[in-house]
């Protein structure tokens, strides 16, 4: 799709200035940043635990997860990221040099990334991306909270239903067990007995070694009624 009445905007490649013309709508107004365009591929590593805050993300395709190291050296899963999400919000407005968590991409998609510190004053000096970037980091707050608390008050089966019409809307593909299992803070035996019960009631239907597709989403939708992961 071309944009032409859209100047490139200063400081981006070409390829960056097509890439936020295309998702500026859910972006703050990025023009005057050197924006550069980074695509990634699935199980690329978005950013680690440790490592210098090089770059300010906004990822604007493709699907990531977000864990969390434990003193332990085992890692939980937080949260997955869908649609348009910042990577290093909470380091630079809190001034923390590393990252704080490990992003990791699940599927291919693409971002737009602004090179730190060398910009790190401008943006703390942008009341539009300052909001934005609040925005984003109260957003995420209130949805790792709702998360944490339904895994806490409600059965695997509820979360379950719900997460199964989630992955429906985005369209994603064959479920990841594994991965399911640890958002939902579950053995994976567990999951795959919930699972089962599903098939049995007649609610999913397996397709394919790891895939499954739902014949009932009223039910699903029932049972799940009061639970969000979006």
């Amino acid at each position: 799709m071309s944009y032409p009445n859209q100047k490139k905007p200063v400081g981006m490649d070409t390829r960056a200035a097509a890439l936020y013309n295309r998702h500026r709508h859910t972006l703050p107004p990025l023009d005057g940043y050197p924006l550069q365009m980074k695509r990634f591929t699935a199980g690329e590593r978005l950013a680690a635990v440790g490592e210098p805050l090089e770059r300010l993300c906004f990822v604007v395709e493709g699907c990531a997860t977000v864990h969390s190291l434990m003193p332990n050296g085992r890692a939980a899963l937080l949260m997955e990221y869908r649609g348009v999400q910042t990577i290093g919000e909470l380091e630079l407005l809190t001034g923390v040099p590393v990252y704080s968590s490990e992003v990791r991409a699940v599927s291919r998609g693409a971002m737009l990334t602004i090179a730190l510190p060398q910009s790190a004053a401008q943006l703390l000096a942008d009341p539009a991306v300052l909001l934005y970037l609040g925005g984003e980091v109260a957003r995420k707050l209130d949805r790792s909270s709702r998360l944490a608390a339904q895994d806490r008050l409600y059965p695997l089966a509820a979360r379950l239903a719900a997460y199964l019409l989630y992955a429906q809307r985005g369209q994603q593909g064959t479920l990841n067990l594994t991965r399911v299992s640890e958002l939902m803070g579950a053995s994976y035996r567990h999951l795959l007995r919930t699972l089962h019960t599903f098939v049995l009631r007649g609610w999913i239907v397996r397709d394919g070694e790891a895939g499954y597709q739902i014949v009932n989403s009223d039910a699903l939708a029932q049972l799940g009624r009061d639970i969000r992961y979006d």
